[in-house]
């Protein structure tokens, strides 16, 4: 080989990451790693990062597994299923927001579950329409005549008397 071949000739990645540790911000960027909390500031920071990423995919995920939940509730209202079905939606995802899911809550046999669908449906009657508002009064009637629960009944003919005034 001659001298022109040997500085035509591509150095290595070895070769190049050894010229790079020569240099003087190498030198600096070690003494601040070697120094102590410097990497719980950066792990920090890239886990923030990290668990901020890490939930926005999980939250787009756990949505799309309540709509399917829902989904299958209302195919199952009527069935024997349909109680369990609702009593697991209810322990992973609370209470629906919408009014259609809700009135399907209100039929169970749970005092606990049906007495805070009440609450539910009472924090948002004011905001509702006329129609909703209309539907609501006819759903708690209806309640008020067939529930079997007598707290919940006094809670229904309780609820039915504030929303009439």
């Amino acid at each position: 080989m001659t001298k022109g071949d040997d500085e035509k000739r591509k150095l290595s990645w070895r070769e190049i990451d050894k010229l790079k540790d020569k240099s003087g911000f190498s030198k600096i960027r070690r003494k601040m790693e070697n120094s102590e909390g410097y990497y719980k500031k950066v792990n920090n920071k890239t886990k923030e990062r990290y668990l901020k990423e890490l939930e926005k995919l999980f939250e787009g995920k756990k949505d799309a597994e309540k709509e399917v939940l829902l989904a299958s509730l209302h195919k199952s209202y009527g069935t024997k299923n349909f109680k369990k079905l609702a009593k697991e939606f209810f322990e992973k995802f609370g209470l629906p927001e919408d009014l259609r899911s809700l009135f399907l809550f209100l039929d169970l046999d749970e005092r606990e579950i049906v007495l805070l669908t009440l609450e539910k449906i009472k924090e948002s009657f004011p905001s509702k329409s006329i129609f909703e508002k209309q539907s609501i009064l006819s759903k708690l009637k209806t309640l008020s005549f067939t529930t079997k629960d007598e707290k919940v009944g006094a809670a229904v003919e309780k609820l039915l008397k504030e929303m009439s005034l």
